[in-house]
């Protein structure tokens, strides 16, 4: 699947009308036909902008600020709606803008975040994926590592017990492997090394 690209257009329209925004926001704290309410909106929304605590705090690239802007143009919004069409119409031209813009811009942040999250989805379920192949990749390498080590460790355990064997074997005179049990060769390895020999003819 082909990743969808970038909302750039959406985004750099944005971009152009910040200054836009701004100068509409302080023209409508300044409109003595605004409600208290909704100037106290446009307040609050400035306050959000400039405070460190955030729904998605400043220091996440894009979304930190993407959501910044959403609640202001939101609070313009609100503080336009309270007003006669005409007052709207009036300062919206007073600064170049129309109403459409609003809203357009509001989609554009909606699609922009919802590309980011996607983005940041697909890349984060990528990286899950190379990181389980290579768990799965060195937890074979280790397994085959501790296969290999048993193996020699095993063979090396084997060989030393076929020579103490042949050495068991070779002191009562007799040829090929001991009957006994290894227990019992260790024994009586023991046994003949720690009695004295026999002082009888």
């Amino acid at each position: 699947m082909t990743d969808e690209p970038f909302p750039r257009a959406r985004f750099e329209a944005l971009v152009r009308r910040l200054p836009a925004y701004l100068k509409l926001a302080w023209r409508l704290v300044r409109d003595p036909l605004l409600s208290r309410t909704r100037r106290a909106a446009l307040v609050a929304a400035a306050g959000y902008l400039v405070s460190p605590i955030d729904a998605v705090p400043g220091a996440i690239p894009v979304l930190g600020q993407l959501d910044d802007l959403a609640v202001a143009i939101g609070a313009i919004k609100l503080a336009l709606a309270g007003l006669s069409p005409e007052r709207r119409r009036e300062h919206l031209t007073a600064v170049g803008l129309v109403e459409a813009d609003l809203m357009a811009d509001l989609r554009g942040i909606g699609a922009i975040t919802a590309w980011i999250l996607r983005k940041g989805a697909r890349v984060t379920a990528r990286g899950a994926r190379i990181g389980a192949r290579a768990a799965v990749t060195g937890a074979g390498l280790v397994a085959d590592g501790a296969k290999a080590i048993g193996g020699a460790s095993l063979r090396a355990a084997g060989r030393g017990n076929d020579a103490l064997r042949a050495r068991l074997a070779e002191r009562r005179g007799r040829k090929g492997r001991s009957k006994l049990p290894e227990t019992l060769e260790i024994e009586a390895d023991v046994v003949e090394r720690d009695t004295p020999p026999d002082p009888s003819p």
